[in-house]
């Protein structure tokens, strides 16, 4: 397992994952973008016009099976939201997302000098909100009604983590 910076190479592999109607669904995706689309988007990011931005590829035995980020860096008071995808289902429940989100909070914490990472999770996703919990992130609350996907007004979940809640191991 590695993780690393998002590459242009990464970004087809990552547009077929967007296309999955099951991913789709956990991560809230109503209507897949184009692949020039998500290009566009890419590149962007990668000419360093979205500085909020952190963006890393999961791999293993050298093939992208997922993408872990850091978005919505509010550098004045240190805080940022996260998102994770495995999107190749063969990787699922092998300890790639404990990996990768170990990663980012090493990264966020001693790097960036966060004091608080934080996600939403739908209230249909109660796996995310397992794997969260089994972490240590805490159910801040439910932001009710929140969002609209597929059809109806959608509960979030809402999990962080603190700084000195994390426990800085080196898996």
């Amino acid at each position: 397992m590695k993780i690393r910076q998002v590459l242009p190479s990464d970004v087809p592999i990552m547009h077929k994952w967007e296309c999955d109607d099951e991913i789709g669904k956990l991560v809230g995706i109503e209507k897949p973008r184009s692949l020039e689309e998500i290009v566009q988007g890419y590149e962007k990011y990668f000419n360093g016009l979205k500085p909020n931005l952190h963006l890393f590829t999961i791999e293993y035995n050298g093939v992208c099976v997922g993408r872990i980020e850091l978005g919505n860096l509010d550098q004045e008071n240190n805080h940022a939201a996260f998102g994770i995808v495995i999107g190749d289902q063969s990787m699922h429940n092998k300890g790639l997302g404990s990996f990768a989100l170990n990663y980012l909070l090493n990264y966020s914490f001693n790097e960036l000098k966060l004091v608080k990472v934080y996600c939403e999770v739908y209230d249909f996703n109660i796996a995310s909100q397992n794997f969260l919990t089994k972490l240590g992130f805490h159910l801040d609350g439910i932001l009710r009604k929140h969002e609209y996907f597929k059809g109806a007004q959608r509960d979030m979940y809402q999990y962080s983590i603190l700084e000195e809640e994390f426990n800085f191991s080196t898996e």
